[in-house]
């Protein structure tokens, strides 16, 4: 946002890239907070981007936190075998 200051459509392209991302995993907070960055710059409000940019930045450090711990117990559980249904041994 420095580097492109009030470039609202620069601002709008990467945070449509970045709900996408977060609607395809199901981070649907993020998502929402994307769509709000989104508005902001629909309005051509520097500041309510800059606000809400806050919230998009909280959310990815709490999704990132959840991501991390659910990919540690994956590598703890070690490769996944392969699935058979009862009786087909």
């Amino acid at each position: 946002m420095e580097k492109y200051p009030k470039d609202f459509n620069r601002w709008d392209a990467h945070m449509q890239q970045l709900r996408g991302s977060c609607f395809s995993i199901g981070a649907s907070k993020m998502n929402n907070e994307c769509t709000s960055f989104r508005n902001s710059c629909g309005e051509e409000n520097a500041e309510g981007c800059r606000r809400t940019f806050q919230k998009v930045k909280r959310e990815h450090a709490i999704l990132r936190q959840k991501l991390e711990s659910y990919f540690q117990l994956l590598r703890q559980a070690g490769p996944a075998r392969a699935a058979t249904r009862p009786g087909s041994m």
